[in-house]
């Protein structure tokens, strides 16, 4: 079955569909239907059966939009950015990246713009007289990161833990395509662990040593190895992020990705998140080719110290010892 059929049979039986159609739609927005909206509830249940049940992580809920001072501190206003040309002729954007080296608009053969820096992230104002700036948030990890203090204390000042967020994020792509792999409003389902960035074993890590995961490294080379010889080799900086992927492969697996076309590709330096130490993303297979599904960050005490620069609000935590020092 072609593309085009499956999009369309997609929309008859009540899957998916371009948002507001009858006035033409909005690029990047999409409907679920009847039938769309079960599939992804369902996908959300056994994800919090792995993270909130399996793993007995906290949940919360927190607003789509976020003041200004937020992503300041997180660094996405100055970092949260990608290449964009346009064409000259046709007025066409793109991400630098979709149109490669080539210097010709692929819709209409005109000549593209030199390469321009632009946010991703959808800005408002919040109030009528005296407002204040806000942003449609990009990722719902945020709202984890601001609410640590909360819980930490509600988790009895217990390290490690981890807290999880099912919500909408929005992102003002410059070109969204392919249905619905890129939207510029779209579901995400975000865990986030705080451990003891000196100490990033895992107690559970040795349930799930021996998992065989296909691999490839930032240089490029591939791997079948072992979650615990990969993190031996340094292939994996440490075992907390290992068990985690182990965790994100069998969670995919568990609602239908092929295991033969799965795989975890680690980032190079150059495109590596702003906030990051070490990022892998799970990838399928897919008549797009491979796609990013699913990205799983060592985010170090990036987030938490950024935040308490910014906002002088005191969000450690304690370093327990067994004896007194």
């Amino acid at each position: 079955m072609m593309r085009d059929e499956i999009y369309s049979l997609a929309k008859r039986r009540g899957f998916f569909y371009p948002s507001s159609e009858i006035y033409g739609g909005l690029a990047g927005f999409y409907d679920y239907g009847p039938l769309g909206v079960r599939l992804r509830d369902n996908l959300i249940k056994v994800w919090k059966n792995y993270y909130v049940l399996g793993e007995n992580f906290l949940e919360i809920d927190t607003p789509t939009l976020t003041p200004e001072e937020v992503f300041i501190a997180s660094g996405h206003v100055k970092e949260f950015t990608d290449k964009m040309v346009k064409c000259t002729s046709c007025g066409a954007e793109y991400k630098a990246d979709d149109v490669g080296s080539s210097d010709l608009c692929p819709a209409c053969g005109g000549l593209l713009s030199e390469e321009g820096d632009v946010n991703l992230m959808f800005s408002t104002e919040v109030g009528i007289k005296s407002t204040r700036k806000a942003y449609l948030r990009p990722e719902t990890a945020q709202g984890i990161f601001v609410s640590f203090i909360n819980l930490y204390l509600f988790n009895r000042e217990k390290m490690p833990f981890g807290v999880v967020q099912v919500g909408r994020g929005y992102r003002n792509e410059i070109s969204p395509r392919q249905g619905l792999i890129r939207l510029r409003e779209f579901n995400m389902a975000e865990a986030e662990v705080f451990i003891d960035p000196r100490n990033k074993r895992w107690d559970k890590f040795q349930l799930v040593c021996n998992e065989v995961m296909h691999l490839v490294d930032d240089k490029g080379q591939e791997w079948e190895m072992s979650a615990v010889d990969a993190v031996e080799k340094k292939i994996i900086g440490s075992e907390a992020l290992a068990y985690f992927m182990v965790l994100t492969k069998r969670y995919l697996i568990d609602v239908g990705i092929d295991e033969k076309k799965l795989r975890f590709r680690k980032h190079k330096k150059e495109e590596q998140a702003h906030y990051a130490m070490e990022c892998w993303d799970a990838e399928a297979l897919t008549s797009y080719g491979w796609v990013e599904i699913v990205g799983i960050a060592d985010r170090g005490d990036f987030d938490l110290s950024m935040h308490i620069k910014h906002s002088d609000a005191n969000l450690r935590a304690f370093r327990r010892f067994e004896k007194e020092r």
